[in-house]
């Protein structure tokens, strides 16, 4: 169990990682546009399809985006997971009256958390397995989640 404070945009980058690497059955994040956590990166989408590709029923993929813009034009890699494993992974776009949030979590397997405390800022928190010091966390995305949203879809619809 260890927690420590982040000051560094490579320290938070770093930390990214280590959540992605340490993600068993679930991944639950919450950012406004999923712009600095680099998803797209090789070794980011390969720990995502990892989680995914295992095909269990308890694998899920669960994010939460404030700003969708960045994941459709940007993020082509991470649609392609949307489409190749969906259901197992959700990305959903956050209702308006959430835009006020301005924190970013990443959490994993309910043990693990990243939490960013504004979208502007590198600082950080991160916490390795410790269940309770991760619960408030877990609540507060049941919270966002539950607070409603418009799933993406991997398909592109048009005339």
């Amino acid at each position: 169990m260890t927690s420590r404070l982040l000051d560094s945009w490579s320290e938070y980058d770093a930390a990214v990682q280590e959540i992605l690497d340490l993600t068993a059955d679930t991944l639950l994040v919450f950012d406004q546009d999923l712009s600095s956590l680099k998803l797209e990166r090789p070794e980011r989408i390969a720990a995502l399809r990892r989680l995914l590709g295992a095909r269990e029923f308890n694998k899920r993929l669960t994010i939460v985006v404030q700003k969708p813009a960045f994941v459709r034009q940007y993020s082509p890699q991470l649609m392609d997971l949307l489409a190749v494993y969906s259901p197992a992974i959700t990305i959903i776009h956050a209702p308006p009256h959430l835009d006020g949030l301005k924190d970013s979590l990443l959490i994993a397997d309910d043990r693990h958390v990243l939490v960013r405390f504004h979208q502007d800022h590198a600082r950080a928190r991160l916490t390795i397995d410790d269940a309770p010091e991760c619960a408030p966390y877990v609540l507060r995305f049941a919270e966002i989640l539950g607070a409603g949203g418009d799933p993406l879809s991997a398909t592109t619809l048009g005339l």
